[in-house]
């Protein structure tokens, strides 16, 4: 996945913020809700996030 690929359209997240707070110790979708704010609108992205944290944690 690119890093400048929108995930969260609501919050404009991208993958590579996601990518990031993945990395710097979010380890479930909830911290990469907290730490983002993906997610946390309309929950359209949370099965996305929730790939990205099992691929990257």
């Amino acid at each position: 996945m690119d890093r400048d690929e929108i995930v969260c359209n609501c919050m404009g997240v991208t993958a590579g913020e996601i990518q990031d707070a993945i990395e710097g110790g979010a380890s479930t979708v909830e911290q990469v809700q907290e730490v983002t704010g993906a997610g946390t609108v309309c929950g359209g992205c949370l099965e996305e996030i929730q790939k990205m944290v099992e691929e990257l944690a």
